[in-house]
């Protein structure tokens, strides 16, 4: 079964009062809102030896999924990353990764401002339990989504100026979709009916950590550059914003302000 139809029998299982798991426990229907932040992006240099400033940063987000399954984490060595034949650096892989049941989903979608502290996404359907894990949708804004354009048909824009030791400059403003959602990412919680939110903090600094901003061309006539597709630059970005260790998933306590 797809697991995004699981939450709609979980919710009736809920609603019924039906035990789950054999142990005495019953799921009760609740809601709780989700909201989006982001972590302030350090000074220091990233990777590559690049100082990033940034003045905007927005994203298209929804919708978050909940899930059961929690993210255990390879004892393995990681595979061989071809990107490191681009310049950039492995990271360590998730391992084995199952959603179990679904938990619950808020399914709206909204363009964030990163920068402007956080945003409340949307109320969240759900079932009291044990949560292991969320899936996030990036997706390519539509006109009711984005109404402004300020992502310019793209999920992810970043706007700012990066420097280096040698006085390189670079202006940028950037943009990137992904092909999937973003799975498999860490949030474990004991939910029961107490009062609170989910807070999804961006950080920004792995988004832009690997990016190589001299691989950026094609300045337009205020010296504004991009990062051209399948650049190192690109593909790192792109390598950022789905590394699922970016979403620093929390249960804040109380109601929303």
């Amino acid at each position: 079964m797809n697991r995004r139809h699981i939450l709609t029998g979980a919710l009736a299982l809920a609603a019924a009062s039906t035990t789950l798991g054999g142990c005495g426990s019953e799921a009760e229907r609740r809601v709780f809102g989700v909201e989006v932040a982001a972590q302030a992006l350090s000074s220091e240099p990233n990777e590559r030896g690049w100082t990033v400033q940034l003045e905007r940063a927005h994203v298209s987000i929804g919708p978050v999924r909940f899930f059961e399954g929690r993210v255990l984490l390879s004892r393995r060595a990681p595979r061989f990353d071809w990107y490191s034949l681009v310049g950039g650096t492995a990271h360590a892989h998730p391992g084995h990764y199952v959603p179990g049941d679904a938990m619950g989903e808020v399914l709206v979608t909204r363009t964030v401002d990163l920068l402007a502290g956080p945003t409340l996404l949307g109320d969240a359907s759900a079932v009291t339990g044990e949560y292991g894990s969320l899936e996030l949708s990036l997706p390519t804004p539509t006109a009711a989504t984005d109404a402004q354009g300020t992502l310019a048909g793209h999920a992810v824009r970043l706007v700012g100026t990066a420097r280096n030791a040698d006085g390189g400059t670079v202006r940028f403003d950037v943009v990137t979709d992904l092909r999937a959602p973003v799975a498999g990412v860490r949030f474990e919680k004991s939910l029961g009916m107490e009062a609170g939110r989910v807070r999804v903090s961006v950080d920004l600094r792995k988004w832009v950590d690997r990016i190589d901003f001299a691989t950026a061309t094609d300045p337009d006539a205020d010296g504004v550059y991009t990062f051209p597709a399948e650049s190192q630059a690109s593909n790192a970005l792109v390598r950022g914003v789905e590394d699922t260790t970016a979403y620093v998933v929390t249960w804040e306590e109380g109601a929303a302000q």
